[in-house]
């Protein structure tokens, strides 16, 4: 919506502006509403999407700790890469894994598919924006992506570690409205 608004105002700095700042606050705020959505829902401290994901009989633990890795770097990656901005691809190309993932659990749940076809499938469709990096490094000559996947790196070592998130986002965000679109890429929009 806010970037609808600013292309519609023509980009003009007055529109623009706003939309960068509060499309880059809503990360925060967006983590703010699943922290109080957590506390007041959730029935067992044990209890997450992740821990409670369904995996298929006989899946080794540390098969299902590589995906759960992987699931979440590329969520920190789907939010750097909405926040950056310099392709207009990135938040579409995120957008099918997000999608894809809603439909394939239904599926799980109704029974038409296993929870292994779901984990093969979602992967698989997380794999696609990485397709959209390489060809964004390869043929518009732009670094942004292994920038994007080194402080994705960076952003889950440190979760990892007990990193407070919004300690994690906060320094990102600033950055983002700081830096407002300097780094855009007006040859590709």
């Amino acid at each position: 919506l806010l970037a609808w608004v600013a292309i519609y105002h023509r980009n003009t700095p007055a529109w623009r502006r706003p939309a960068v700042v509060l499309s880059a606050l809503s990360v925060l705020v967006a983590n703010a509403c699943a922290d109080y959505a957590t506390h007041k829902l959730r029935s067992n401290n044990l209890e997450s999407t992740t821990a409670t994901m369904p995996y298929w009989e006989g899946c080794s633990m540390q098969t299902q700790r590589r995906f759960k890795t992987f699931y979440a770097y590329c969520q920190f990656l789907a939010t750097l890469a909405c926040m950056l901005c310099s392709n207009p691809a990135w938040p579409l190309a995120v957008l099918l894994p997000i999608q894809l993932a809603s439909l394939l659990l239904t599926l799980v749940r109704k029974g038409l598919i296993s929870a292994r076809t779901y984990h093969i499938g979602y992967t698989v469709s997380l794999c696609m924006p990485f397709v959209v990096g390489a060809r964004h490094l390869f043929y518009m000559k732009s670094w942004d992506f292994p920038v994007v996947l080194g402080i994705g790196w960076i952003m889950l070592q440190a979760r990892r570690k007990g990193a407070n998130k919004y300690a994690l986002w906060t320094p990102i965000v600033a950055a983002r409205i700081a830096f407002g679109d300097q780094f855009i890429n007006w040859q590709i929009w």
